[in-house]
């Protein structure tokens, strides 16, 4: 079997014996192996074993950026996605080790084996994703809520230890060590994010434990958001907060650690073990999130303000015609997720700036809510910012089916996501409106029922929209969905002209032989 070594993953300490640690759980205060990635490891991995180990932790990621659509919460909120996210994990095979009290040299072996998988992969996919500013950006996110999670599993005296052998300066706050300073019950009302709600009924509870820190060592937001106390050029920090704080400093080690990658790649992509994997990563590693980007001249009859009405209804993929006519219907203007969907659809279209402003504009304030002045404040920053005026500069492309498919459930006033995922009633309630005839609807239901078949079913509603298509190329993003039914229209019309014309010319002889 081949083996990868040097290019890709190199120059790492070794991986040494974790001693047992006295008490009731003898591993209470270990790291568990999560790491900051400073070091690759110098080791040999099997080609095969490359690539799985890369993919598996691919769908973790991806996983965690459907879960946190918009990045409501922040990081913040990440601990909250373990149910969730733990199966995706363990399938993986990048779970923390479990603690196994008593059996020291068992849990050795499986921290350095966890630490192997998870050094390698992270590495990999590091080398695909440093090539573009959004691949990194999108790489930075998840690495870091991955990062979140893990740490938020320790115990407290295991995250002390791991702050401090990553030079954190903290302390633990112990009033009767800090006379002058603020008590603990002083932090605990003052420090917004010391406060716990576990019950709507019953007032918050409150965090005991409190580390003092140099402020400069503490992010600004943390200081906005109230989650901090500064006394004295010393910060107060709630220990539900130092995941934020080391998640900071994660993120400033893997930006490090990007332009490193970058600066290898050429070297990684001629080896003819990894090169081609890593391509393959670099070009569609990002393909569940966003659809290929096409050129103006692959989109075929563009979307325009004249034609809006027509290619709704002719053109328009279910997933994006829904959103516009709920949001007419309820003359309500569509929520955060809503928008976030529909957005780089019309500007991939064919929307420039100005004609989507103009669209939002007249469609959002139809609601009673949202006056001309309301919609400049709030809603044009997101519009520039999509069409990479504002921002990172990049702009923003149209989500592919799977990242649509994946967006969390609707809440009550949220309409987005993948209109076949709905319960079987409302479905057939817009089928029926959208004049699927009922062999189509009945196939479309079977396919959702018997194996949940989205993308299928889509396929199957285009094709009783298109008579004659076999719908090739629908089912991977809306902006294929919409290329393909205007391209099976103007193939139509050029069809029905060429038909008038051949009539045209039958005609004539006829005419002269008359005369």
């Amino acid at each position: 079997m081949r083996k990868v070594s040097g290019a890709p993953l190199s120059s790492s300490r070794p991986t040494g014996q974790i001693p047992a640690i006295g008490g009731p759980d003898a591993f209470g205060d270990d790291d568990r192996g999560i790491s900051f990635y400073s070091q690759a490891p110098d080791l040999e991995v099997s080609v095969r074993e490359f690539e799985e180990l890369t993919c598996d932790r691919l769908k973790v990621l991806h996983a965690f950026d459907r879960l946190c659509l918009g990045d409501q919460g922040g990081l913040m909120n990440i601990p909250e996605l373990k149910g969730k996210m733990t199966p995706e994990i363990h399938n993986a095979r990048l779970d923390l080790v479990a603690s196994v009290p008593g059996k020291a040299d068992e849990y050795s072996t499986q921290k350095a084996e966890f630490r192997r998988r998870d050094s390698i992969s992270h590495m990999a996919l590091r080398l695909a994703f440093c090539k573009t500013r959004d691949a990194r950006q999108w790489f930075l996110n998840q690495e870091q809520r991955l990062f979140v999670l893990r740490f938020d599993c320790l115990s407290l005296s295991a995250q002390e230890a791991f702050m401090k052998n990553q030079g954190v300066p903290c302390k633990r706050f112990d009033q009767a060590n800090w006379p002058g300073y603020p008590s603990l019950g002083d932090l605990q009302k003052t420090t917004y994010g010391a406060k716990i709600f576990t019950d709507p009924s019953k007032p918050p509870e409150y965090e005991t434990v409190f580390y003092e820190m140099p402020f400069f060592e503490i992010h600004t937001a943390l200081i906005s958001t109230r989650k901090v106390v500064i006394h004295q050029g010393k910060a107060f920090v709630p220990s539900s907060a130092l995941k934020l704080i080391l998640a900071a400093r994660f993120k400033e080690q893997l930006i490090i650690g990007l332009d490193n990658a970058f600066n290898s790649m050429p070297n990684v992509l001629a080896d003819q073990r990894v090169g081609p994997f890593i391509r393959l990563l670099q070009d569609h590693g990002l393909q569940l999130l966003v659809a290929p980007k096409a050129g103006s001249e692959d989109v075929g009859e563009k979307l325009s303000l004249d034609n809006f009405e027509e290619l709704l209804v002719r053109s328009f993929p279910p997933c994006m015609r829904r959103l516009v006519e709920a949001q007419r219907d309820q003359r309500k203007h569509l929520k955060h997720a809503g928008r976030l969907q529909l957005r780089p659809f019309l500007k991939d279209a064919g929307f420039g700036i100005d004609e989507s402003t103009k669209w939002w504009r007249q469609e959002i304030t139809k609601d009673p809510t949202v006056d001309v002045t309301s919609f400049e404040k709030n809603y044009t920053y997101d519009l520039e910012h999509a069409y990479g005026k504002k921002g990172h500069f990049q702009g923003s492309n149209c989500f592919g089916c799977p990242k649509i498919i994946g967006f969390p459930g609707e809440t009550a006033g949220q309409v987005h996501g993948c209109p076949f995922k709905l319960e079987m009633p409302a479905l057939k309630q817009h089928l029926h409106r959208w004049r699927v005839p009922e062999n189509g609807v009945a196939e479309i239901e079977k396919l959702i029922t018997n194996g949940k078949h989205y993308q299928l079913g889509c396929i199957e509603y285009f094709k009783s929209q298109h008579q004659g298509s076999e719908g090739d190329g629908v089912g991977n993003s809306p902006m294929e969905y919409f290329k393909t039914s205007s391209a099976y229209y103007t193939k139509k019309k050029e069809k029905e002209s060429g038909k008038s014309q051949a009539a045209t010319a039958t005609m004539a002889p006829a005419v002269a032989a008359s005369a």
